[in-house]
């Protein structure tokens, strides 16, 4: 007996120092994503919400080298969108490369790699306690952990593999 092969696709989105300041960016990935992967409806919230953790993680911690912990501090999220801010606007080098694969009619591998150094895995993965998920900070891998199939880190920690379902079934 002769089996069809699932037809697959592979989309790759490279976005480089001037791109990162756009404030559509995740709406304009997230748009294709659903359309080019056929994303349930009740699915794109989740997406949204993943796009968004792991992209801004790229680009805030990969990119910029920005510190969540100035967020500890009363006016500690002010310092810090005004750290990203001036950060971004002299931004010259740094990219992050989203991929998506087709594994199935199911299921999505998206991998986000970012032109940082990486980060202490070990010492991060100390936050990914349900616990931490009322934290005003932190949290992010976290909650892509919990709407992901699977999530692993790949290299010096600046690259995430996740892998999300895209049906409800």
């Amino acid at each position: 007996m002769i089996h069809a092969l699932e037809q697959t696709r592979t989309e790759h989105w490279k976005f480089a120092a001037k791109d990162l300041n756009d404030s559509t960016l995740i709406v304009g990935l997230v748009d294709s994503i659903v359309t080019e992967f056929e994303v349930d409806e009740v699915r794109r919230p989740d997406l949204e919400l993943v796009m968004a953790e792991v992209v801004n993680n790229a680009i805030d911690h990969g990119v910029l080298g920005l510190d969540s912990s100035l967020k500890k501090d009363p006016d500690g999220f002010d310092l810090y969108f005004m750290s990203r801010a001036a950060k971004l606007a002299k931004l010259i080098d740094g990219y992050v490369i989203v991929s998506v694969d087709q594994i199935n009619n199911h299921l999505i591998s998206i991998s986000v790699e970012d032109s940082g150094a990486g980060f202490d895995l070990p010492n991060t993965g100390q936050n990914l306690q349900p616990e931490n998920l009322l934290s005003t900070y932190g949290r992010g891998l976290l909650i892509i952990r919990h709407l992901c199939h699977s999530m692993i880190h790949l290299g010096c920690g600046n690259c995430v593999l996740l892998e999300f379902k895209i049906t409800t079934r």
